[in-house]
């Protein structure tokens, strides 16, 4: 009998370990010999506490997960794979830069297998400028960017990129060094990424490309959907995009009347924005406060090199690798309807190609004549290097539609199973599919 395989799983900004229940509890009842399975939810970064940055984060997650995998006997975890769901998944690249080496002792057995990210935003956050935008969604968005590099602490500066020197940049390393090395052991990345309503993380950065087909037309673009696709016993047909099909001239016909509605939802918003968002924004600010004054200490280290001379220490490794340490110094606004006319909500998928064709599909770059179709997004340096050094991997690309009002929430059904939609539940069951085959192999 094989060793025990461990699936890590790593909540986002704001979070806590209760938003990747579902995705533990249908990855549980998916996977075959899932007696040999563990799946582990780090508890110790929630809420305030993911303002910290990413590397106090990530040190104080994989620290968790020493201690975790320290429970076992030596050799009964022989593979690990990691699950991030939005900033989680920043987390976990920052941890696979150093769990084979600042913790080699504990790693250097332990297979990696799979690398899965649901909605992360692998290149920050940027609000692009479409031609169109009139001149208050400008406006919105530069002032949206504004808080979010100041009330989100440490972490918002980072997500945008304005942490550092641009060379220095945090996530700007994790795609360079021991981070991409470590990231391309794993036998298989997968990135899921949403196409609609995802106000948090646009589709590029999720999806790791340098073109948004869904940002370049406002969304209106008409979508095209696998209807071949494997998988059995799901939910419904999980709406998976297929990005080969995409027209930028073929547009989805407005809804009758939906400029009534959509103007009365926007003005329920204003309103209850008067009352929410004085509220938000004061939390947030004393929580970016009081990240800071809680982490200053680890801050000097970090700025020192110590992280890893720490975590070593509270886990009682020797330090044997002194001189290998390196330096440790969401809302994408739209005004998009909920719906698509076009959804028939089918109840199950049919067999109808294999994964292996599946994956042969999904696992290259976005590169097709439909791509030369829309615009280049205008990449600064830095975003474009990491776009570039990431795109040097091969990744199984999902872009898939998850009929919500907050497709954010809707790709991880963080509220809970009992209480998301359909489309949640197939995606993830789909994706839990795709996993059970990938390690099967």
């Amino acid at each position: 009998m094989g060793g025990k395989h461990l699936f890590v799983l790593v909540h986002g900004l704001w979070g806590n370990y209760k938003h990747m229940n579902s995705i533990r509890d249908v990855f549980s009842e998916t996977l075959h010999g899932s007696d040999d399975i563990l799946f582990f939810s780090p508890r110790q970064n929630g809420y305030f506490k993911t303002f910290d940055g990413i590397e106090i984060i990530g040190y104080r997650t994989l620290l968790e997960i020493c201690q975790y995998m320290n429970r076992f006997e030596k050799g009964e975890i022989t593979k690990i794979s990691f699950v991030g769901y939005s900033m989680g998944g920043l987390i976990s690249r920052f941890i696979i830069g150093k769990i084979f080496t600042e913790c080699h002792e504990l790693f250097q057995n332990i297979e990696p297998q799979l690398f899965i990210t649901f909605a992360t935003p692998h290149l920050g956050v940027h609000f692009f400028l479409r031609d169109n935008h009139a001149g208050h969604q400008r406006a919105a968005l530069k002032l949206l960017s504004a808080l979010g590099t100041t009330i989100l602490g440490r972490t918002g500066r980072q997500l945008f990129i304005q942490d550092s020197l641009p060379e220095k940049s945090v996530l700007v390393r994790l795609s360079s060094g021991d981070y991409l090395e470590g990231l391309a052991r794993f036998k298989h990345r997968i990135c899921v990424a949403n196409v609609k309503n995802d106000r948090s993380v646009a589709f590029y950065t999720s999806f790791i490309t340098d073109c948004d087909p869904f940002m370049d037309t406002g969304n209106r673009i008409k979508y095209e959907f696998e209807h071949n696709l494997p998988g059995e016993n799901l939910k419904m047909v999980p709406r998976i995009i297929n990005m080969d099909k995409l027209d930028p001239d073929a547009s989805r016909p407005p809804r009758e009347g939906f400029q009534v509605l959509r103007w009365i939802l926007v003005l329920l918003i204003c309103c209850a924005l008067v009352f929410i968002l004085p509220l938000f924004f004061v939390a947030n600010v004393l929580g970016t406060c009081y990240s800071y004054l809680a982490t200053i200490n680890y801050q000097r280290m970090l700025h020192k090199g110590e992280g890893g001379v720490l975590l070593r220490r509270k886990l009682g490794l020797r330090d044997k690798i002194a001189d290998t340490l390196r330096d440790t110094v969401g809302v994408l606004a739209s005004d998009q309807e909920e719906s698509l006319d076009a959804d028939s909500g089918e109840p199950m998928v049919k067999e109808n190609i294999s994964w292996e064709d599946f994956i042969n599909k999904y696992n290259c770059s976005w590169g097709s004549n439909s791509k030369t179709k829309f615009k280049a997004l205008n990449f600064d340096v830095q975003r474009n290097s990491i776009y570039q050094n990431l795109d040097k991997l091969s990744w199984i690309r999902i872009p898939i539609y998850i009929k919500s009002l907050n497709a954010h929430d809707g790709i991880v059904a963080r509220k809970g199973l009992k209480g998301t939609t359909p489309y949640s539940i197939s995606g993830l069951q789909f994706v839990a599919q795709l996993v059970d085959f990938l390690i099967s192999q």
